[in-house]
């Protein structure tokens, strides 16, 4: 883990409120494992805080991350500019573990995609993807992406099933055989919780990558926890022992 200064390269608006931006490390950030993230200082002066980023791409001394316009912090990234400077700490966090299985099912929603992006391109054509967003224009997130097997869910229909990515899941489930499968899933909670109740009765092996708010990214102010199943200690920092874990020991 090093705290390294970037550059931007670009900073592109895919669609609507979605944006890639490129970065030119200064140093290489090291071994990433999918899953893990950056804390991000946004450039200029107008936050303080840093923000967290699962590491969408990384290749030697450039790195990618797909985000969302959603508050004041990703409006301000929105508006950088190729040369902008910044600092990026990381790799931090637990990725996931890439077990060796037949079926890799990958199940994310809307932004969660960017967080197992380096994961489907690690598991290549063995990648079961079933993704899930609001309209057909969204599909442009996936554009990079080449999978055998896609599954696609749009909330108004205008492509693939209609309905949310959950229901799409659930009606293909019955093809793949628990043993031999392993699920890896990111997305809202509301999505996860659905996946944990279609999952029940298939008891498949699953990691999920939790989104939640952090301020220090390391661990130490203890403002990213979660609940699991553990009776010693029942809260888990997302930062730390995530954001990825094992989806039948949080509490959703």
């Amino acid at each position: 883990m090093d705290d390294i200064e970037a550059k931007i390269i670009t900073n592109r608006n895919i669609v609507k409120d979605y944006f890639l931006l490129r970065l030119r490390l200064a140093r290489p950030l090291g071994t990433v494992v999918p899953g893990q993230f950056v804390m991000l200082k946004i450039p200029g002066n107008t936050v303080f805080l840093r923000r967290p980023f699962s590491i969408y791409d990384y290749k030697r001394d450039v790195m990618s991350i797909m985000y969302k316009v959603k508050g004041s912090g990703t409006l301000a990234l929105s508006n950088a500019v190729k040369g902008d400077s910044t600092m990026v700490l990381g790799p931090l966090g637990r990725g996931f573990n890439i077990y060796n299985k037949p079926n890799h099912i990958v199940v994310a929603g809307g932004i969660g995609i960017a967080g197992v992006h380096l994961l489907i391109k690690k598991i290549k054509a063995n990648a079961h993807v079933f993704y899930g967003c609001t309209d057909e224009k969204e599909l442009l997130l996936l554009n990079d992406l080449k999978m055998q097997d896609k599954y696609i869910s749009t909330i108004d229909g205008s492509y693939g099933y209609k309905g949310n990515v959950i229901d799409l899941f659930r009606t293909r489930l019955k093809d793949y055989n628990a043993r031999d499968t392993q699920v890896y899933a990111c997305g809202p909670e509301g999505m996860l919780k659905g996946l944990k109740h279609a999952l029940e009765s298939h008891r498949a092996p699953c990691q999920v990558l939790v989104e939640e708010r952090m301020a220090c990214g390391l661990g130490l102010c203890f403002g990213c926890v979660k609940k699991t199943l553990d009776e010693k200690e029942p809260y888990k920092r997302v930062c730390k022992e995530g954001p990825v874990f094992n989806l039948w020991q949080i509490c959703l």
